[in-house]
């Protein structure tokens, strides 16, 4: 424990650091945490090693680890989580961005460019991180989002404000239920853990909740219904385009197949892991 008289910056993050070395980034979820509460960078954080930390603000950092190791989210504590180069607001009922997922953006804007979609919809949009990202990215794209979620509504309209992304349309909405075509593009993050798994991780003390995780029996539950579905909502030539977990590709390529799709293709992601799949109606 920090003497009283002993509490320079330096030294309290290599406390905080300590009592979180059951998570898989300690070092930097407390230079993260504490530079949130201080409203500061984490680089100019850094460069404040020598300096001391005000016994209030101590406490209010301590608070924040305790939450931490009991499974809170970085993301929910600071109320911030960064994706595409750009700041999302989240909260708890709310899946937090993940780096996993810039990987579809970035399948999404090549398709964009190469056939020149202009109409896209993005389905179990969460805090809107793929929809706002994608018309942030092109301005003349019309596009729009759904989620079965009213927290996703509420965060989703914050962070449309506060990107000045205010053309995205939000629907609430399950799957594709109501939805009107014809689309260019579907792109979704779709629950793809399977029961067990979500179980597990809340037995963990994830804090997400399992209405974003949980994808039923082997984690295809929704991606089955959003296969079916997309077909009718779709131009010709129009793609579908989701993320899931690698071991499910072979399974959504074969159901992919089977509603019609075609020209049907994997992406991996940084780590060489199939990340994204995409077909297209012929």
């Amino acid at each position: 424990m920090i003497d009283l008289q002993e509490r320079i910056i330096r030294e309290v993050l290599r406390e905080g650091s300590q009592k979180l070395k059951d998570s898989e980034t300690p070092w930097l979820d407390a230079t993260v945490l504490l530079a949130s509460l201080l409203k500061c960078s984490r680089e100019k954080l850094l460069a404040s090693y020598p300096e001391r930390l005000e016994e209030e603000l101590f406490h209010s950092f301590m608070d924040l680890i305790e939450k931490r190791r009991s499974g809170h989210p970085v993301a929910y504590l600071t109320g911030s989580k960064e994706f595409f180069g750009r700041s999302f607001f989240v909260e708890q009922g709310i899946l937090c961005p993940r780096p996993d997922t810039e990987v579809l953006i970035e399948a999404a804007l090549d398709q964009i460019e190469r056939r020149g979609y202009r109409r896209i919809h993005d389905l179990c949009a969460g805090s809107g991180c793929i929809a706002l990202t994608l018309a942030l990215e092109n301005s003349e794209l019309r596009v729009s989002a759904s989620d079965i979620s009213s927290t996703s509504e509420s965060v989703f309209e914050k962070n449309r404000n506060n990107l000045c992304a205010g053309n995205v349309k939000f629907r609430l909405a399950s799957l594709l239920k109501g939805l009107e075509g014809p689309l260019d593009l579907i792109v979704s993050n779709p629950p793809y853990l399977t029961t067990v798994e979500t179980e597990d991780r809340m037995d963990q003390n994830w804090r997400e909740p399992a209405l974003a995780l949980d994808g039923g029996e082997d984690g295809l539950d929704l991606i089955r219904e959003i296969i079916r579905d997309a077909p009718l909502l779709l131009n010709k030539k129009g793609m579908l385009m989701m993320e899931a977990d690698p071991r499910q590709m072979d399974e959504m390529e074969r159901l992919m197949g089977a509603a019609g799709f075609d020209k049907i293709k994997r992406v991996q992601d940084l780590a060489s892991h199939e990340r994204v799949i995409q077909g297209e109606i012929p």
